[in-house]
């Protein structure tokens, strides 16, 4: 597998820029290899080497917008409830200008702000009449 870099001043701008956003953020290369990361992400255990597309399973990854957003150079931005998680989360994949290989990629956990009809779990017990128990 070919090594992938950065230059130091595309790390340095990365970090000046994404080290307090208090959600992992990555900076990936088309091929999934995370190549840097904030320090949420260092805390949650990201490493840049990896493939983030290899972390949790499959299906965590459904959705994923990265293809498009390099394609069209575009930012791509999905909301939605991450079973796994048990959080509603906003995402984005975002194309870095002037790198036709290189996004950000981050998913906000917004649920205190999500409305009631992202929660699968909270509607399937109302749609069942039941609102103390937690019908899936």
């Amino acid at each position: 597998m070919e090594t992938i870099a950065i230059s130091e001043e595309m790390s340095r701008n990365f970090h000046l820029f994404w080290d307090n956003f208090p959600f992992p953020v990555m900076q990936v290369h088309k091929n999934r290899t995370i190549l840097d990361r904030n320090k949420a992400a260092k805390t949650a255990g990201l490493l840049p080497g990896a493939r983030c597309v290899d972390i949790g399973k499959k299906e965590d990854h459904t959705g994923y917008q990265a293809n498009k957003a390099l394609e069209e150079q575009a930012a791509k931005r999905v909301v939605s409830y991450v079973e796994a998680y048990g959080f509603v989360l906003d995402a984005y994949w975002i194309p870095l200008a002037g790198e036709k290989d290189i996004y950000l990629h981050y998913s906000a956990d917004i649920s205190p702000y999500a409305a009631e009809h992202m929660f699968p779990a909270k509607n399937n017990a109302v749609a069942h009449g039941c609102s103390s128990c937690s019908c899936t």
